[in-house]
């Protein structure tokens, strides 16, 4: 079996990383399996991939370094006391057995056996969130395509520095914390040599230190200016968090909020709302696909939700 391919970055601006995460799905892999460990240098806050910032304007400042990343659901904080991990995979189960909608539920484990191994014990629930004393200490997200079979599983745990921006209903009502706030003094570095060696005992792997990727060496791709989106005119409280509809610049219907699914299956549903007045049951259809075996899918109860945000999107007239 071939190894799991390492790369350990110190002090990385969070953009960097933000610019590795959104090029995840599509970059080329070393070895099929890539665990990438960072720690960041500076402050940022970082939208999921389907997020816009209507979601999150009530709690930012004019100062906010505002990021998107590759992997979908609710926004992240980063800072210098953060550890920002990124999984990239050839395929969900190319490590194990792994149905993409369990992408999440597979992967977290070598997470915690580390956090529990460096006095952290540490439990997911099948949210959105890691654990640690009964109160949130990091988030988890994933990217997908159904087409490519690429993956991404991207935690980002709270050591020192916050990762959550604000209350959210996923979080049941539990404060968030960093793992200091608790009483847990780990250094960075070990935690980081843990979650690898984690990842050999779950995966009977060995490790391949991997040199940095040209990438870092030149500027991140440039971020669109992220506060100037439009707000979503639609949104339903789900799962864990809202899910939502609206038009871009140019008119479309896109949709969106803190849910995670594969990226072609969210693509294939806007295209499909375009289609709609021609054959409303395209819109159905596309709806509907989202419960393939083959697609990846977090954070919605009942397509329902999905539904009614995009007709209610729909009978809004363009800005």
């Amino acid at each position: 079996m071939s190894p799991i391919g390492v790369l350990r970055l110190d002090g990385v601006p969070a953009a960097r990383l933000a610019s590795l995460s959104r090029a995840a799905l599509d970059s080329s892999l070393r070895q099929s399996a890539e665990l990438l460990l960072a720690t960041v240098s500076d402050e940022a806050i970082v939208l999921g991939a389907l997020q816009r910032v209507s979601e999150v304007a009530g709690d930012l400042d004019a100062s906010s370094a505002l990021l998107r990343r590759g992997s979908c659901g609710a926004e992240v904080c980063v800072g210098p006391g953060s550890l920002w991990m990124q999984l990239s995979l050839e395929r969900s189960d190319v490590l194990v057995d792994c149905e993409p909608s369990r992408l999440l539920n597979r992967y977290v484990r070598p997470v915690l056996r580390a956090l529990t191994k460096v006095g952290a014990l540490a439990h997911y629930f099948d949210r959105d969130w890691i654990s640690v004393g009964k109160r949130p200490v990091g988030s988890i997200a994933f990217a997908h395509d159904t087409r490519t079979k690429r993956a991404l599983v991207e935690i980002v745990i709270a050591v020192r520095s916050p990762f959550a921006l604000r209350a959210r209903p996923s979080y049941l009502g539990k404060p968030p914390a960093t793992l200091h706030e608790l009483g847990i003094d780990v250094d960075l570095t070990r935690l980081a040599d843990a979650i690898a060696e984690a990842h050999t005992e779950a995966y009977g792997r060995t490790l391949l230190e991997l040199p940095p990727p040209a990438s870092l060496s030149s500027p991140p791709a440039s971020v669109a200016d992220l506060r100037s989106e439009l707000p979503w005119t639609a949104t339903r409280s789900e799962a864990i968090g809202v899910v939502a509809a609206g038009r871009d610049r140019e008119g479309r219907i896109r949709v969106g909020g803190e849910l995670m699914a594969s990226r072609d299956a969210i693509e294939r549903l806007e295209a499909a709302v375009g289609d709609a007045a021609e054959d409303p049951s395209r819109l159905d259809h596309a709806v509907d696909a989202l419960a393939a075996s083959d697609v990846a899918m977090l954070g919605v109860r009942d397509l329902r939700s999905l539904r009614e945000v995009i007709f209610e999107a729909q009978a809004r007239p363009p800005q």
